[in-house]
Parts: C-alpha cells; structure tokens; sequence
C-alpha cells in the first residue's frame, strides 16, 4: 500500500451535477505547498529580520517552519560551525502606530417614566456626538527566501497587517500594543509557513451511482458495487473494473478512478477520471477537480522520492 492510506466508511451525501453520490472513501493525501519551489529547500536559515519588531518576527517564523515538520530549521544567530544550508529566510519588517481623536454617533437615552413596577424606561432617545479614541498598528512584513546554491529568490512576499481598535467613554482601554504585535507577528509567520510548507489532507471522494446507459444486468452489479465499498472496499473496486472493461460509462469509468486513486495509482486515476469526462461531457467540472487534485499528489509523490 503506497503512503495514502486506504479507509472507508459511509459517508452520507447530496446530489451533485444532477448524479446523486452518497458513498465515499475517506483518503489521506499528500500535497504539494502552494509555492513549491521553496518547499525543495530541505534545510532553511532564519536570517536576521530588519526592523523593531524583526526580533520576534524571526523567533516566530523559526517556530511556525519548525511546527509544519517538514524543514530542518537553523537560526544563524546562533547557528556553530559551517552547517550547510539550502535556503535563508531574511526580510524586513515595519510597524507603525497611530492615535487619532474620532467622533461617533451614539444614541442616548434623554427622557424616561416609571412602567408599572416602577422602573425606568426610556421613552425618547436622540442621537449625540462622542468623541472617542482610535488607535491604528500597521505592520508590513516584505520577506524572501533565496537558494545556497546559486543565490536566486526562490520565494518573495510582502504580508500586511492591520489592527484598529476605538474605544468611547465609558469603555474598557484597549490591550497592550506589545500583545497585538505578537499577535501580527505569529499571524505573518503562520501564513507564510504554510504557503511554503507541504501539507497532508484528509478529503473523502464521493462514489457515482449513475447507471445511466447500463444494461440492466450491469446497472444491478454495479450499484451493489457501490455499496460494497463501505465494507471491502477492494473487492468492490475489482468488480467496478469487471464492469468498466465490459461496458464503459462514465459513473463506473469516474468510480474505477476514485479506486485507483486510493491504491495510489495515481496516473491511472487519471486516465479514468478524463475516460469519464469523455464519456459525459457535462459535467466535466467534477472530473477535472480529480483530475487536478491527483496531479497535485503525483507532483507532491515525485518530490518526496527525488528527496529520498
């Protein structure tokens, strides 16, 4: 069994393009980052980040990578010897904080009675002017990772953030600036982690059940087929395959794909899923999202075995 795990259990769904779907096999996936070229950078430096607040952005970015696992994380303020790397992080980070006076519409109780159990009620209320206080953090972080190897960036980012908060009369003083700035910092670092980071997902394709075009005969294995995959699952796929050789449809063409995905038979996934958009047509929008979700794990499963 290759590293996506094989499991499955029923899992009740809704028609989807028309073609009702409601058995599933729950697969764990590998993917590749959204920026793959860093992520070919096993073992990355967290350079010295400019600015106040680089301090922390750096001390944030090492925690971030290192969570994700999937980098070797070196600090090169304390880093000994000549440990060799293949990527550095560096960047420079600004924060800039504004106060300013603001006015607010607020409406406030000016008359009252007494109801019957002799309470107050507000029986007329007029819009009023507040002056108030606003504080505005502005952070802006531009970073880069640049390759050991030749010095080329393999990845380039500016992350912004903003933070406003008011508070009136009678409110409660906003919290610490220094608690709001980690916060930006750790926020900029988790998002950059996993931009840069391959990850693993669970996802859970659903089976078709069409048996438009399916001699009857054929129609009743293969919806039996169907249900047989939430208990033998690998016996429900040959029997797919048996159909799918007999008498081709897109339903069991789609089916036969999903199976082969879950073994990890990636390119042959593939070679059902575009059978089936050929096939039918109409609802190619369901067979090209397989069709790109498999490519994403044949290029994370390539670059796993090239790093071998």
């Amino acid at each position: 069994m290759s590293r996506l795990g094989l499991a499955a259990w029923v899992v009740i769904g809704v028609a989807s393009a028309g073609i009702a779907r409601a058995e599933s096999v729950r697969l764990i996936g590998h993917f590749p980052a959204d920026y793959r070229e860093p992520s070919l950078l096993k073992r990355m430096g967290v350079d010295r980040i400019d600015g106040p607040d680089g301090g922390a952005l750096g001390f944030a970015l090492e925690r971030a990578l290192a969570n994700r696992g999937h980098y070797s994380v070196v600090s090169l303020d304390r880093r000994g010897g000549d440990a060799s790397l293949d990527g550095v992080l560096s960047g420079l980070v600004s924060t800039e904080i504004n106060e300013a006076r603001v006015t607010q519409e607020h409406e406030n109780c000016v008359e009252t009675k007494k109801d019957a159990f002799n309470n107050d009620q507000c029986v007329r209320k007029e819009k009023q002017t507040v002056y108030c206080r606003q504080r505005t953090i502005d952070m802006t972080a531009d970073l880069r990772i640049t390759r050991e190897s030749d010095g080329g960036i393999a990845y380039s980012t500016r992350k912004p953030r903003q933070h406003v908060v008011t508070w009136c009369p009678g409110d409660s003083a906003p919290g610490a600036v220094d608690g709001v700035v980690r916060g930006m910092t750790d926020s900029i670092a988790d998002e950059v982690a996993r931009e840069i980071s391959p990850y693993t997902e669970n996802y859970a394709p659903r089976f078709y059940e069409s048996r438009d075009g399916l001699p009857k005969e054929f129609g009743d294995r293969f919806k039996a087929a169907v249900r047989r995959t939430q208990t033998d699952l690998t016996g429900a796929c040959a029997e797919m395959a048996a159909i799918d050789q007999a008498t081709p449809q897109f339903a069991v063409a789609y089916d036969v794909g999903i199976c082969a995905e879950a073994r990890g038979e990636y390119e042959a996934a593939i070679d059902s899923y575009r059978r089936a958009a050929t096939l039918r047509p109409r609802d190619t929008g369901d067979f090209n999202a397989a069709m790109n979700r498999v490519r994403k794990l044949i290029v994370q499963r390539d670059d796993e075995r090239a790093q071998r």
